[in-house]
């Protein structure tokens, strides 16, 4: 599993595909993108939710981190992955 940071840039940051495995967040917005911040198995399951996606930024995640600003949100369920 990945944890990503990515560029959307398109008005409406929601996944494509609906319902995903992994959390997701928007964690910015800037000059006609969106940031998001994304769990996944990798960076091609990135790009088939996200397929405008740009600057990638991954690394290893062995575990979902959640925080304040990372809430868990309500819809993810641990028990679906």
């Amino acid at each position: 599993m990945i944890r990503s940071r990515f560029k959307q840039p398109t008005e409406d940051p929601r996944p494509v595909n609906w319902p995903i495995k992994h959390p997701y967040w928007v964690s910015g917005v800037g000059h006609g993108y969106h940031i998001i911040v994304a769990y996944a198995d990798d960076e091609a399951e990135i790009l088939a939710n996200w397929p405008e996606a740009t600057d990638i930024d991954s690394e290893e995640a062995t575990e979902y981190t959640f925080t304040s600003r990372f809430y868990k949100p309500r819809w993810f369920q641990e028990a679906a992955r």
